[in-house]
């Protein structure tokens, strides 16, 4: 189960940027952004809860705050890419930044939180990855 779902997450993940890069590509407005991203979050809670209500689940005080926090974090990033894109920020620069700040961000917490180890291949993939989006922003 859990290789179909990290299957759905590398084919939709991004998506939502996509769409992004669209907007500012045609030139529509900025406020556009707003019901997009409306939307894309409003689709991605009806596929996490109607899973769940046709299990029977119920969410405590801690998942609605925690899902309410990651909600709000990925939501803001989402926002600051739209506002980069339509200030002229290529898309070659804006999205390598995000991806590496993701991958940055979820090895940080690995390590900081869950005492995670990075390997030699692993620290050494890291460090070419930030080196490519460094030269990728300067080109």
């Amino acid at each position: 189960m859990w290789f179909l779902l990290m299957l759905v997450i590398l084919l939709t993940n991004g998506m939502s940027a996509f769409g992004l890069k669209m907007i500012a590509a045609w030139g529509l407005p900025e406020t556009v952004k707003y019901p997009y991203l409306t939307v894309w979050y409003a689709g991605g809670l009806a596929v996490i809860a109607l899973p769940m209500l046709w299990k029977g689940m119920r969410l405590g005080k801690t998942e609605v705050a925690w899902g309410a926090l990651a909600g709000a974090l990925s939501i803001g990033g989402q926002v600051a890419m739209a506002m980069a894109l339509n200030r002229g920020v290529p898309g070659h620069v804006v999205f390598p930044i995000s991806i590496g700040g993701s991958i940055f961000v979820v090895a940080l917490a690995g390590r900081l939180m869950f005492g995670e180890r990075l390997s030699a291949p692993t620290a050494i993939g890291l460090a070419l990855g930030f080196i490519a989006v460094i030269l990728v922003g300067v080109s």
